[in-house]
């Protein structure tokens, strides 16, 4: 297994970011972490690159317990590079600012050529070898700092947020050339996107974060929803129903088709009678229960199936049995949209 990570919590001040009980990651394969802004996205791939280190638990790499002294974090940076969602260039060229990180290596001359000129051609942009960075525009500076990242040979790379804010032409290049790393050089590929149309296309495995944690749900209750302005209101719509929704990132716009997750263990049932207590209070009957470990999982039939999980204790506080007819509140904090 590449990466270990068991019971890894990153704090600041009385504030958690970041609390993931287990995760692993394998080698060789492309990952995809989706979540809004604030989801830890960002906090796990410093994680990742050894940038930052775990308020607590503990991270693998490679089979080994990862110390934190200088010397290894030296020789782990050298296998993992990361290139963040707004790359900043060095001031000349773009050959130089491939070469920087060679150089800083201590690569030889003949062999640092080799590597440009093939990280160049990768990202298409061997006429651009010797243009100056002044002047880029945004999807041509991330595929420089691409090239930076490839000329390194990196066992990992990680990219956070590579297809933000360039336009489509420039994302399709962008996801070649992370495949391409991946299924020729056998590079392991971790990065963070909005879209899931994006890891579905290139990740061998889409993982979720909300709120910091990671959600074990994310190929259930996946659905279409459009977004429609009435005034000064922008909803969600669900079929006939409003969902609640937070937008940090801006996604949503306005009269638009787009995806949402429901997280399951953010949605709570009442019975019928008691549905304007609910919140969001939509009509639903329950069609199935099955047992899972601790926790029991209900499947709803609101129009579309939702599956709800519910706590052994809160179960048996209030059971639910197939075809009762229910009211479902649905916590805003457990509805991701997805683009």
């Amino acid at each position: 297994m590449l990466y270990e990570l068991t019971n890894v919590t990153r704090t600041f001040g009385s504030r958690t970011v970041l609390e993931i009980d287990s995760l692993s990651f394998e080698a060789r394969r492309i990952y995809a972490l989706i979540g809004p802004n604030g989801a830890g996205k960002t906090t796990l791939l410093n994680q990742l690159a050894f940038l930052d280190q775990p308020s607590s638990g503990q991270l693998c790499f490679q089979s080994s317990a990862v110390s934190y002294d200088h010397a290894t974090l030296t020789r782990l940076r050298r296998q993992v590079v990361m290139v963040d969602q707004n790359p900043i260039l060095f001031s000349g060229s773009v050959w130089r600012n491939i070469e920087f990180g060679l150089k800083v290596r201590k690569i030889p001359l003949q062999e640092r050529r080799r590597r440009i000129e093939y990280a160049l051609e990768r990202v298409t942009m061997a006429d651009f070898a010797h243009r100056d960075v002044h002047g880029l525009s945004g999807g041509e500076v991330k595929r420089v700092a691409l090239a930076r990242a490839l000329a390194l040979e990196p066992k990992v790379l990680l990219c956070d947020e590579p297809t933000a804010n360039v336009d489509r032409e420039h994302q399709e290049i962008i996801l070649k050339i992370l495949s391409h790393a991946n299924s020729v050089r056998h590079t392991t590929i971790i990065f963070s996107t909005h879209y899931l149309s994006q890891s579905r296309q290139l990740a061998h495995r889409t993982l979720l974060l909300q709120n910091g944690r990671l959600s074990k749900n994310l190929e259930e209750n996946i659905f279409g929803v459009r977004l429609v302005r009435r005034g000064d209101e922008l909803q969600c719509c669900l079929g006939d129903h409003l969902l609640p929704f937070t937008d940090p990132d801006g996604l949503a716009g306005e009269n638009r088709q787009m995806r949402a997750h429901i997280d399951p263990a953010q949605v709570r049932l009442s019975p019928v009678e008691q549905k304007n207590s609910t919140g969001s209070g939509i009509a639903g009957r329950v069609i199935a229960l099955t047992w899972e470990n601790s926790k029991i999982r209900i499947t709803v039939d609101i129009g579309p199936k939702l599956q709800v999980l519910l706590g052994e204790q809160e179960f048996t506080a209030r059971p639910y049995q197939v075809l009762q007819e229910v009211a479902v509140g649905i916590d805003a904090r457990g509805v991701t949209l997805l683009n």
